[in-house]
C-alpha cells in the first residue's frame, strides 16, 4: 500500500534527463523532502527545534507551493489554516502552534500577508477554477471572510504601512530576519519587499479580472512601486536592500560592508520592476560577485558585529555564516528563477547543478559538508569561513518547495495557466532531449522537450 501510494504521487511529474543526478533529484527526493516540509513545517527540525519554531507562516505559505501539483485539497487546507492567523487589518501571525495549543508569536513583518497571496494565485491557476476564493475563514482576531476577502486585506496592509521613500515598512524583518534592526524605530523600508509586493500585486490583478473586478488599481500600485524601486533602489551595477530609521540605504558600493544582496537582484527580474537592462546588470553582478563553486553567496562582503553601528548591528554571526555570508540555497532558487526569465539557461543550470546534494557533497568533501546527499540545505558556510562547504539545516528548509518550483516550473518551463499547460522551457544543451509527464487537472501530459521553444495547451 505504502509503495502504491508513493508510486501515484510520485507520478504526477516525472522526467527523463541525460544527467542522471537530475532525475533522481526531480522524481524522488525533492517531492519527498517537500512533503516532509509541508507535513511538518520546522517543528521536528534537528536544527530549528519545535519548542519556539511551530507553524511560521512566512515557511508554511512557501511550503505549500510544492504540495499544489500533487494534493490541492491538502494545500488549500493549510493555507486555511494560515489565514486563521491574519488578522482583519491583513497581517498575521509570525508563528502559530495547532499542535500544542501555545499562544501564536505576535510579531509584525512585512512579508508573511503577502506570501498568503502567492500561495492562493498557485492554487487558483493550478485548478483553473475560482470556487476556492469563495470558502470562508476566521480572522484571528475575530469575524471571517472569503479567501478572496482575506488576500485583499493583504494589499490592504502594505499600502497602510509604507515607509517616507514609499517602500513597504520592514517592521519585524521581511524574510531576511537578521533586517530587523533596520526597523527598530518604525521607519525602517524593505526595498525585497517592495519587490515581492510587486509580484503579488500582478497576481491578484489577474485574479481581479477573473473574478470581473477592477484589477486597475492594483496594477497602479504595481507601476508606482517599479518606480521607486529604478530610480531610488538603483545603485548603478545593482539594487539596494533596504532603508535604515536613519535614512541609510544598506546594499550599496557606497558602503564598506554588505555591498550587494542577493534577493534584491534576483526579485527585481521575478517581479518584472527592475527595467529590463537593469535586471540583466543586477544578475551580471550576482554571478560576479556573489558566484562561487559551491553555489551564491547571499551578501559579499560580510558584516562585521559593528556594521553600520555597535547599536545598530546588522549581524552577530562569525562572517560565512548563516545570514552573513553563507549559501543560503533558498535565496538560490530565485537566482535560478531570475535567470530562466531573462532566458539564460547556462547560468541556470549552473547554479542549479551545483547545488545538487550530491554534487555539493562531493565538491566540498564528505567530512567538511556533513549533511545528505539526497536533501537540499537551507545554507553551507560561505567562503569568508574557516568551514567553508559545511551544510547547515537539511531536510526542513523552503530550499526544498523553491527548488521543485524553480526547476518544474522555469528550468523546465511547465506552468500552469488559468487556461491550460504554458510549457516555456530553459534548458542547456546537456539536458536535451527532455522527456517530462505531467498529471494536470486529471489529465496525463507526455511532454518531449529538444529546444527551448515556448508554447502552450490549452486544458
Amino acid at each position: 500500500m505504502l509503495r502504491r501510494h508513493w508510486r501515484g504521487r510520485l507520478a504526477r511529474f516525472q522526467c527523463e534527463v541525460p544527467d542522471e543526478n537530475v532525475q533522481r533529484m526531480v522524481n524522488i527526493w525533492n517531492p519527498y523532502q517537500a512533503e516532509r516540509n509541508f507535513q511538518f513545517s520546522r517543528n521536528i527540525s534537528y536544527y530549528a527545534t519545535g519548542t519556539f519554531r511551530g507553524v511560521g507562516v512566512r515557511d508554511t505559505a512557501q511550503d505549500i507551493l510544492a504540495m499544489i501539483p500533487f494534493d490541492i485539497r491538502r494545500a488549500k487546507d493549510k493555507l486555511n489554516l494560515l489565514f486563521t492567523q491574519q488578522y482583519k487589518d491583513g497581517h498575521c501571525n509570525h508563528y502559530c502552534f495547532p499542535t500544542e495549543g501555545w499562544e501564536p508569536v505576535t510579531r509584525i513583518h512585512s512579508d508573511n500577508h503577502l506570501w498568503l497571496v502567492m500561495a492562493c494565485y498557485h492554487i487558483i491557476m493550478e485548478e483553473g477554477k475560482l470556487d476556492y476564493l469563495d470558502e470562508t475563514v476566521e480572522y484571528y482576531d475575530g469575524g471571517s471572510a472569503t479567501v478572496w476577502e482575506h488576500i485583499k486585506k493583504s494589499i490592504d496592509f502594505c499600502m497602510a504601512n509604507r515607509g517616507e521613500h514609499g517602500f513597504p515598512l520592514m517592521l519585524a524583518s521581511d524574510w531576511n530576519d537578521m533586517l530587523y534592526r533596520v526597523c527598530q524605530k518604525g521607519k525602517g523600508e524593505s526595498i525585497w519587499t517592495a519587490m515581492q509586493f510587486g509580484t503579488v500585486l500582478r497576481q491578484i490583478a489577474e485574479l481581479a479580472e477573473l473574478k470581473g473586478e477592477d484589477k486597475q488599481k492594483y496594477l497602479d500600485i504595481y507601476e508606482e512601486q517599479k518606480k521607486l524601486v529604478n530610480k531610488a533602489a538603483w545603485d548603478g551595477e545593482w539594487f539596494r536592500r533596504c532603508i535604515t530609521d536613519e535614512g541609510k540605504f544598506i546594499g550599496s558600493k557606497d558602503e564598506p560592508q554588505a555591498k550587494i544582496w542577493l534577493n534584491a537582484q534576483s526579485w527585481a527580474v521575478i517581479s518584472g520592476m527592475g527595467d529590463k537592462e537593469k535586471q540583466i546588470s543586477a544578475m551580471d553582478s550576482v554571478k560576479k560577485y556573489l558566484d562561487t563553486p559551491l553555489g551564491i553567496k547571499k551578501i559579499e562582503a560580510s558584516m562585521t558585529t559593528d556594521y553600520p553601528s555597535k547599536e545598530g548591528a546588522l549581524t552577530c554571526d562569525n562572517k560565512g555564516c548563516g545570514e552573513n555570508g553563507s549559501v543560503f540555497w533558498h535565496a538560490n532558487t530565485w537566482a535560478i528563477i531570475a535567470e530562466c526569465m531573462l532566458k539564460r539557461p547556462e547560468n541556470a543550470y549552473k547554479y542549479y547543478h551545483q547545488l545538487l546534494p550530491m554534487v555539493a557533497q562531493e565538491k566540498a568533501g564528505e567530512w567538511r559538508y556533513k549533511a545528505e546527499p539526497y536533501v537540499y540545505a537551507s545554507n553551507i558556510f560561505g567562503p569568508e569561513s574557516d568551514k567553508f562547504g559545511l551544510a547547515n539545516v537539511s531536510w526542513l528548509t523552503g530550499t526544498a518547495a523553491w527548488m521543485y518550483v524553480a526547476v518544474t516550473q522555469y528550468m523546465f518551463g511547465i506552468k500552469p495557466k488559468w487556461n491550460g499547460l504554458e510549457i516555456d522551457p530553459c534548458l542547456p544543451q546537456e539536458m536535451l532531449p527532455a522527456k517530462v509527464t505531467r498529471v494536470f487537472r486529471g489529465k496525463k501530459y507526455d511532454i518531449e522537450i529538444t529546444e527551448n521553444k515556448r508554447m502552450f495547451i490549452e486544458c
